[in-house]
């Protein structure tokens, strides 16, 4: 008798433990902290599938070619009438990335597209392409099946490349980066159709102007810098953390400066999470507005196979061929003499 109370609250108990360990890690957290939660943990556990497409709802010319009728015409049309597929896959695992991206112009009763499969190995820090697209200009290229052209960095450089401390210290700086930035750039939304098609349960907006962009990217550049002078000190090769330290600052200059050109820019970014803070799409939009050109892009891209990459590709040896070994038409050898 003295049991049933114990009992009786025991489904009890099990429905909160079992709630208890299914609480979202995002749950309670401010817009920015989500935020940041959400694009650590993409880059933590970098294994999955994405597609999606890039392109602009309208482009225009300097106030110039806005004076020309025609001219402003034919930018905006060709410009909207230029898309790019992308898909792919990443598998932090092996370290490979598989990209698949899709040059695409498409009218009415006009088509055409171009395919350039691609697959990168940070093992080995090579490269595969397949470049089929070519072979009607380069013969030597032609192969019934699929066959990938593989470049290779030289082994004394990839061996230089502190690969594993990078990709260890990426998520921080990536984290520190967007922490460093005004917290009212970051806003927990209200679910919309995107949301409901991507089964989210969190939808997030960030909005930054260039310069916070170049704070962002600058601080990760920095500190990957920091990270192969680290190494390179720790291996005695303190050149090679000078030649990391000056390129970052390179980088600096060039990102500063391009912020300071596009000032005006702006970017809106929605990000979409499930419950787990995995990362299930992204709706961009940039509002470019420069003396040059304004107008609209959008890049879009969704999530899936979350841990379990699938690679539309898998070339065995016999699939390869090494470029150094490929034939070459005498045009192409005079380019590299």
């Amino acid at each position: 008798m003295k049991l049933r109370p114990a009992l009786a609250t025991l489904p009890l108990i099990i429905s909160l433990a079992l709630l208890g360990g299914c609480a979202s890690p995002l749950a309670g957290k401010s817009a920015d902290l989500a935020t940041r939660q959400v694009l650590r943990e993409n880059l933590q556990h970098a294994s999955y599938n994405f597609s999606g497409e890039l392109g602009f709802t309208s482009l225009h010319g300097s106030s110039t070619d806005d004076g020309k009728p025609q001219l402003a015409y034919t930018i905006n049309q060709v410009a909207r009438s230029t898309k790019v597929a992308v898909s792919g896959a990443v598998d932090q695992g092996s370290k490979r990335l598989e990209l698949i991206p899709a040059f695409r112009f498409e009218r009415r009763n006009l088509q055409a597209s171009l395919t350039l499969p691609l697959q990168l190995n940070l093992q080995d820090f090579s490269l595969l392409v397949d470049p089929a697209a070519f072979n009607l200009f380069l013969p030597e290229l032609y192969s019934e099946q699929p066959r990938f052209v593989r470049f290779k960095l030289p082994r004394n450089m990839a061996n230089r490349i502190p690969l594993d401390a990078m990709l260890q210290a990426l998520p921080g700086l990536v984290d520190e980066g967007y922490g460093s930035v005004d917290k009212q750039v970051f806003t927990l939304e209200k679910l919309d159709a995107t949301a409901h098609e991507l089964g989210a349960s969190y939808q997030l907006r960030i909005a930054m102007n260039p310069l916070q962009e170049s704070q962002v990217v600058v601080h990760i550049v920095d500190g990957l810098a920091k990270v192969v002078q680290q190494e390179a000190e720790r291996q005695g090769r303190p050149e090679d953390g000078k030649q990391a330290a000056a390129a970052s600052q390179l980088i600096r200059a060039l990102t500063q400066r391009s912020s300071a050109d596009l000032q005006a820019t702006r970017t809106v970014s929605h990000l979409y999470a499930n419950r787990q803070g995995q990362l299930l799409g992204v709706n961009q939009e940039i509002m470019l507005d420069t003396p040059q050109l304004h107008g609209r892009a959008y890049i879009h891209l969704r999530y899936s196979n979350h841990g379990k990459p699938v690679f539309a590709y898998q070339p065995g040896p016999d699939d390869i061929i090494d470029y150094d070994k490929l034939p070459k038409p005498q045009w192409l050898q005079d380019l590299g003499k």
